[in-house]
Order: structure tokens, then sequence, then C-alpha cells
């Protein structure tokens, strides 16, 4: 690859067999396009509706459903086999109608990089489609165009380039033409120009060096096929659990057949019995009612600003235990701001954020300042001016002026004649106005080369002679602005049109300001027990100064450090520094992976194509919506449509929440069928006819393991959520739940049995005795699924209409039930009517076996608030 950047013009244009004035031939154009390729970065895959559907079959929960429904063929029992077989479809619609959302919601966000260009071809200047671009051709750019391929700069004209989307720089980069050394890096490269990478201000003209996939932008796309993508924790965690209920399915038949034998009970039949007893406990609501809390979950998600592209990967977001966040655009908004204003010999403070016009000024003697003394300053910060801020087209810097004018309600009258633009050899930009006949000069630059033009300087509407003293005290106060990280402007102007009278009227000092939502979400981020890691390509100054404000830590590492460093240095590193300044994207995935190295769970932001990598190799990838790249969107888990770190913060709140209450799901449905299978294996032990049939155990789990199943996965987020540490990401998704299993077990069990045995010695019918043991166990599950609802807070202690989804949920199994005891349809499923006292009874078994659940609740060790307790104290 040849160094273009290192090459004068004259050796670049010879190399690539070009011409600045002609361009390119149409006919050579067309022949380089058949040897190089449309200009496009193909996509590594696109997702089809079909690879979407498959793709929810791919679950261990989903094998064991698609195992019950052959066994339920091969034993006859076709009604459960329908049954299983609805179930799964629902659930993989369902799934497949969430993924596919997404990723229709993301062909929508994508941005075409540069859809025209404007070329020199023949001697006459085309506009033609940007995919046809090739090397050698001669771009010509403007402000506010895309950059469309990989460029040499032959002219300038002020013109500047926005690389944030590539090296994450946030100032504009003034470019020039001279070639450079050949060592420098892609952001220091400023004679060239990038795909994807936007023209800022002024104009140049260019020949194109590199298109597609040989682009800088290209080869980071291209980097990210290589990295393989990891199963999410829940993804994991599900496959163990499949496989622990699979083993407890095959213990179960096996014990059960055993019994079966020893009662004397014939092979064919007890082999069967057995089977079917082990399908109707499998738990085959699990995967339909985790399929729909996530998607519930996400649509929530969605209203709070993040897109979700992968269902599983939400529960990541409960276990993160580090946020690496790029600076501009998510941690500050990305627009340019101005703070201080030193004139009048005084240092103005200005309030307001970004782009807003609304903003006050104060000193440290007056609340209010009147900004009237500030309308030479901002009349000169408009009129030596380029940008729009109506459509915020232009300069950051500039536009940053124009809004400091708006807050002070300044405006002008003046009609421009004439204009110096602005260069790195002069460092300062003129303007040539006038106003009622009389014309001014107006100045904006460098401080040093400003106030050396300068003879007089402006003080409270009076004009004094500007000596020594003055100037050192301007250029010290210049010093402590930059010092703090601001971006330092002077400004002057002079009467007559005479530059040698000019006169100095202040310093205006800017920065790209945290965003006023991002210090309360890193607070709060730090209370979960969450790390906060600022990564970003601007300068460490910059960082510093930001990193202060947000509370983020004084210490900066830059990128070059990250090169320079052992790989047991950066481990050190990563473990005591948050802020991490001039990365490329390189040193993103070091950092990555030295954190993972450590048992972190990462979750790594960002908008730009440099972010990509890391992104897609971090257990959580968070793209940016709005200044996002197409290639980075791709790599992303899910996508802020804000662009705001306190968005990430809420959907780490909504990750906890969902995790919650997946464990409060799966530990009410586990703890169900575990009964069931302690029922039926009891009465074999004690000779007693099967306390349920195969078909009554599959009702009792449609009605419970359904729609209250489903509600416990959209209950409120308790209030202590965000005030306890991450959870471990190798913790089972049934930690803290077995005690709880093995007692709800136990006691389902002998309820079960207690009931099947009082109705059946006192009424002698065996369709009675099960009618009421699966009344009862309709009411003790129902009533267990307000227990689940909390580990340590009692039921009677809740607010139930807090959930009404589950109130709800929980009122209509009732009334299925009761339509199955009173309509002929329970005659299907071998029930009886029950009389109101029979109810009753079933009620009162129910109960208590719900009060020594409750009790337990004391005795379990509250750890959120060991953790608040322990916080309070560091």
């Amino acid at each position: 690859m040849i160094p273009y950047h290192a090459k004068s013009k004259e050796q670049v244009l010879t190399a690539l067999n070009s011409d600045h004035i002609t361009g390119l031939t149409q006919h050579e154009a067309e022949y380089r396009l058949k040897r190089t390729g449309l200009n496009k970065i193909e996509k590594e895959k696109n997702i089809s509706k079909l690879s979407i559907f498959i793709r929810q079959f791919k679950s261990p929960l989903i094998y064991v459903l698609f195992f019950a429904i052959i066994i339920c063929i091969i034993i006859k029992e076709f009604i459960n086999a329908y049954v299983i077989l609805a179930i799964l479809f629902i659930n993989s619609l369902l799934g497949f109608y969430q993924e596919y959302k997404a990723e229709r919601a993301l062909e929508l966000l994508r941005k075409i990089t540069a859809s025209s260009a404007k070329v020199i071809r023949n001697k006459k200047v085309l506009v033609i489609n940007a995919e046809e671009l090739v090397p050698g051709d001669i771009l010509i750019l403007e402000e506010g165009d895309k950059i469309p391929a990989d460029s040499r700069l032959i002219q300038v004209f002020n013109f500047k380039t926005n690389e944030a989307v590539l090296t994450g720089e946030s100032n504009p980069i003034e470019k020039i033409t001279n070639h450079i050394p050949e060592t420098q890096t892609i952001s220091l490269q400023n004679n060239m120009v990038f795909a994807g990478t936007t023209v800022s201000s002024g104009r140049a003209r260019a020949v194109v060096t590199a298109t597609g996939s040989k682009t800088e932008f290209g080869k980071l796309a291209n980097s990210l096929q290589i990295i393989k993508e990891e199963e999410t924790l829940l993804e994991k965690k599900l496959k163990k659990l499949s496989k622990s209920l699979v083993k407890i399915i095959l213990i179960s038949v096996l014990f059960l057949l055993i019994l079966s034998i020893i009662r004397k009970i014939p092979i064919f039949e007890s082999v069967m019995t057995a089977i079917s007893i082990a399908v109707a406990t499998i738990p085959e609501g699990l995967p339909i009612v985790l399929t729909v809390s996530l998607a519930l979950g996400v649509q929530r998600m969605a209203q709070n600003k993040a897109l979700v592209r992968k269902l599983s990967s939400i529960e990541n977001l409960g276990s993160v235990t580090v946020i690496c966040s790029d600076k501009t655009g998510t941690m500050t908004k990305g627009e340019m701001t101005v703070t201080q204003i030193y004139a009048n010999n005084e240092l103005i403070q200005v309030s307001g954020n970004g782009y807003d016009t609304k903003g006050n000024f104060k000193t440290s003697f007056s609340p209010k300042y009147d900004t009237k003394k500030l309308q030479r300053l901002l009349e000169t910060g408009i009129l030596c001016n380029n940008s729009q801020l109506d459509n915020k087209i232009g300069d950051p810097t500039e536009l940053a002026l124009l809004v400091v004018a708006k807050k002070a309600n300044i405006a002008t009258n003046f009609t421009r004649l004439d204009e110096t633009p602005f260069d790195s050899a002069k460092k300062f930009m003129a303007t040539l106005d006038s106003y009622e006949n009389k014309k001014y000069i107006h100045l904006k630059g460098a401080p040093e080369v400003i106030l050396d033009k300068c003879k007089y300087y402006y003080d409270n509407e009076r004009i004094k002679f500007l000596d020594k003293k003055d100037r050192e005290r301007i250029l010290l106060m210049n010093s402590k602005m930059a010092n703090s990280a601001l971006r330092v402007l002077a400004l002057a102007y002079s009467k007559e049109n005479n530059s040698k009278e000019m006169i100095f009227l202040g310093l205006v000092g800017m920065i790209d300001p945290p965003r006023e939502e991002a210090k309360e979400a890193i607070k709060l981020c730090k209370k979960a027990g969450i790390r906060v890691i600022m990564i970003t390509g601007d300068n460490p100054l910059t960082a510093q100064a930001i990193a202060k404000e947000l509370n983020l830590g004084t210490t900066v590492i830059t990128g070059e450090q990250i090169s320079n460093s052992t790989k047991e240095h950066i481990s050190y590193l990563v473990s005591n520094v948050d802020i991490y300044a001039r990365v490329n994207p390189e040193h993103k995935v070091l950092i990555l992976e030295a954190l993972q190295e450590k048992g972190e769970i990462v979750a790594m932001t960002g908008d730009g194509i440099n972010d990509a990598p890391a992104m897609k190799k971090a257990d959580i990838g968070i793209a940016m919506g709005i200044s996002g790249t197409d290639v980075t969107r791709d790599s992303s888990d899910i996508i802020l449509l804000d662009d705001n770190f306190n968005s990430i913060v809420t959907a780490v709140h909504h990750g906890r929440r969902i995790y919650d209450n997946t464990k409060k799901f799966v530990k009410f449905m586990l703890a169900t069928n575990l009964g069931e299978i302690g029922m039926i294996t009891m009465s074999l032990i004690l000779s007693l006819p099967l306390p349920l049939l195969p078909l009554q155990i599959l009702w009792a789990n449609l009605i419970t393991d359904s729609l209250p199943a489903i509600a416990l996965g959209v209950d409120p987020a308790e209030k202590e959520i965000m005030h306890r540490k991450p959870r471990n990401p190798n913790e089972s998704i049934l930690k803290d739940s077995t005690q709880f299993l093995i007692l709800s077990g136990i006691l389902l069990t002998a309820i079960g049995i207690s009931i099947f045995a009082y109705s059946y010695n006192h009424s002698g019918s065996l369709d009675k005795a099960r009618t009421m043991v699966l009344t009862t166990l309709i009411l003790f599950e129902i009533l267990l699924v307000f227990v689940c609802r909390s580990n340590k807070k009692s039921m009677f202690k809740m607010n139930i209409f807090e959930n009404k989804f589950l109130l709800a949920s929980v009122i209509f199994g009732l009334g299925l039930q009761a339509l199955l005891l009173y309509t002929p349809i329970g005659k299907f499923f071998s029930l009886v009517s029950l009389s109101l006292n029979d109810i009753l009874t079933c009620l009162v078994f129910a109960l208590v076996g719900i009060i020594i659940l409750e009790i337990r609740k004391i005795f379990v060790i509250d750890e959120t608030k060991n953790y608040i307790k322990q916080e309070s104290k560091n």
C-alpha cells in the first residue's frame, strides 16, 4: 500500500495516473471500476426472515420439548403433542416478530455513507453515484458533504473535516496539502480525507486513493468478520438449566418405572405411565414465558430509547460490571458550547448546554451580567462566521459563537464586503463589514496572534491603550482557560477599516460539555457497583476536564502509553485507570480483553467505525442510533436511539429487572412442576392410585405456567435494584432458590397426597378426589405466584395492584378452572363439580402451604441491604 500522505501532490497524481484539472476519462473510469469493484462495503451477511425464525428454535429447552412431542406421538398422547407443538409455534412466532422488528428498525436507521459524489471527468464537473468512484477520480468537496472515499488533498480553502466517527476526535480537523511523515497515524494525516467522515467547513479538491473495502472504514468493517460472537449469559444458563431438567426428568422416569414394576404393574403400562407423567411435568410453558417477558421488556426499553436487536442479550445488561463509554456525543452532547468569556476585565460564566439557545451570564460578583456590555464581542462572533445555526451546518466552534450571541439576544445588521479565511499559518479569520456606510474589520483567531495585532482593548464601552501589563494579564487568563480544557478564541475589531488600530474585545472559551443527566447516571452506576470508563480519541486534557466534571477520576492514560505497555501492565492499568485518551481501535480491544480476562462483564459503547471491533467483542455492544455508522450499528446488540449515556444506565436497570423477573418465573414454574413429580412419586410409593392424570397435570400447567408466569415477567423492579452490586455472571439462574424449590416441592407433595387421601376416603370417588387435588393444586400455584414476587418481602405487604396484569391473569385462570368444573367440558378431563364447602377445603389446604413459605422469608438474608450499608460506610 502506497503511503499517499507521505508523497507530494504531484507524486500522488503521477502514481494514480490522474490530472487534477482534467480528471479521468469516462472510458478509463469504467475500466478501473471493473478492476476495483464498486465503492461499497459488503455486509458480512444479510439476516433473512427464515434465519431469524430458525434462530428461535436454537435453544436446549426447545430441544427438550421436541423430544417430548416425539414421545407423546409414540405413546399416542396426541392432545399433549398438539398442545406442546402449538406452544413451540407461538413461542417462535413471538421471538421472530420481536427480533425481525428490531432488524427492520435497524434498516430504517441505516444511512448511505454518501449517495452521490461530485467529480471531474473529461474536464467536466459531474455528479455521479458514489459507488462508481474509482482510485484516481478528482473529488470536489464542499461544506456539509459526506466524504465517499479515502482521498489525498490537492487543494484546500479553509477546509476542515469532522473525523469523530473514525478517530474519535471531537474537534474539526484543519486540512493541508503538504506531505507529512510516513509514520503519522490516521488521526494525524491532515493531508488526507477518509470515507464516512464529513466536511465541517470550506472547500477542497482531492484525488481518490482507495475505495470500498480498501478504505480505512472498509478495513475496519472487514476486520469485524473474524470476531466470533459469543453466547449470551442467558443462553449459557438456559443450556445448563435444560441439561438439569433432562437429568431430573430421566431420573424421574426411571424411578417411577422402578416403583411401577415393584407394584407389579405390567412393564408396557409402567413405561407408558412413567413417560406420560414425565412429559406432563416438563415446564413446556417456560420458553414462551421467557420469550414473551423478554419481548415485553424490549418494548419498554424501546420506549426508553434503547433498541434491542437480540432478545437474549437483555440479560447480559443485568450482569454488566463495567461500562466503557465514548466521550463525544454520549457523555457529552457532541456540540461545542461557550462556557466562559473574558471581557471588560471580568470572567463571565455562561450557562446552557449544546446548541440550546437558553442560558444565563453571570460573574462571581453579579448573578445576572448585563449582556449589553458584550455587544461588540458577540457581534464580532456573529460576523466573523460562516456557519448556519438554523440547520446547524458549519464548524462547531462557529456554531457555538452563534448560540452564545443568541443567548444574549444579540443580532447584527452588517453587510459583509470581504473575507480572509482562516488557515493554519495565519491562525485567524477576518471579515470586512459595513454598517451605515462605515466599514469595520472583525477578527477571530488564536489569542496570541490576535493580541499581537491589537493596539487597544475594549473595557466597558471605553477604548484603552493596550500596554505590556494588559497583554500579560490577558495571556495569563488565556492560559488558565486553556488549562481548564477550554478551546479559547480571541475577538477584535477596528473602525474605519484600519487594520493598524485593532481593538481587543476579549476571550471566548468553549468546550463540548458533559450532558446534564450523565453525572447523575454515573453516580447511579457507582451505587449499582458498576464501573464507568471513558475511552476517547480526544486529547487528554479535554478528557480529563470532562471526567472531572463527571466525578470519574483524574488519571489519564493515552493510546501511545498502552502501545508501549506489556500485557501485565495493561492488566494493572484497567484496574486502576478510568480515563483513556487518544486511543485507536486496537487500544480499545486491548482494554476490553484485559477487562474480560479479569472476569468483568463489559458493555462497550460507541458511534464510529473505530468502535465497531471492540463493540462486537464486548459482552454487550451498544451503538449510537443518531451519530452511529451502519457498520457500528450492525455490530451492536443494543442501539441507543438518543445517543445518551443516561439511556445506557436505564437499559441496565431494565436488564436487571428482566433478569430478576426471569428468576421469579423460572423458580415459580420449577416449584410447581417438582411438586407435581413429587406427588405422583409419593402416590406410587404409598400404593395409591395416581392423584392426577397426565392430561390434568397439563391443564394445571397451562393455567398457571402461562399468563401468571408471563405476568411475573413484567413485574415492576424493586426499589433497591440499582443499589446492589452486579451479580456474579457465573451464578446459577436458580441461585437462592434451592431451599425454596425443595420446600415448595415437599409442601405441594404433602398437600396433594393429603387432600387426595381425605377426599377419596370421604367420597369414595376417584374422579372427585382427583378434582379436589387439581383444584387445590391450581389454588396453591396461583397463590404461589404472589409468593414468588419477592424473595424477602411478604406477599401480604406488597401492592397487588402494582402488577395489574398478574392480578388479571390470576382471575382469568380461576375463571378457566371454574369453567372446567361447572360445564360439560370437565368430563373430557375426568372431573366432577365441587360444592362451596369442597372449594373452601381446597383453599384451606393451599393456604397452609403458602403461609409456611411466607414464614420462611423471615429467615432470608437481605444481601441488598447489607451492600447498601457497606457502601455507605465506604
